[in-house]
């Protein structure tokens, strides 16, 4: 009876040692895997930076596409008066024909005199 007490003691042992021995090793490929990454406070630092330049660069570019409308509404409205000073076709037709009938009247006058 001793001796079985002793061999499953032994047996015992042995389990403990190979247990202790496994986690161990799990213990270190544990600790491996999380030397090689980032800790949650990185991640999360590195998530607010990322979306941070990505909304500074979305702001830029918001400020530029601005910036370039308000110049395109400044260049249609200097052609919009600048259209306004010119006459219309009609107007500059009805003026050339007015010029061109008054000088076919006069050099006919002429011609007749």
């Amino acid at each position: 009876s001793a001796d079985k007490h002793a061999d499953e003691i032994d047996r015992l042992k042995a389990a403990h040692a190979k247990h202790a021995d496994d986690f161990s090793k799990h213990a270190k490929d544990v600790a491996n895997a999380l030397a090689h990454h980032a800790t949650l406070r990185e991640r999360m630092a590195y998530l607010e930076k990322l979306m941070g330049d990505s909304a500074d660069k979305h702001a830029a570019a918001l400020q530029a596409l601005q910036a370039a409308h308000d110049k395109h509404a400044e260049d249609v409205a200097g052609l919009s008066k600048a259209h306004s000073a010119h006459a219309t076709l009609p107007e500059r037709i009805a003026y050339l024909e007015k010029k061109l009938g008054d000088s076919a009247d006069k050099h006919a006058k002429e011609l007749q005199a």
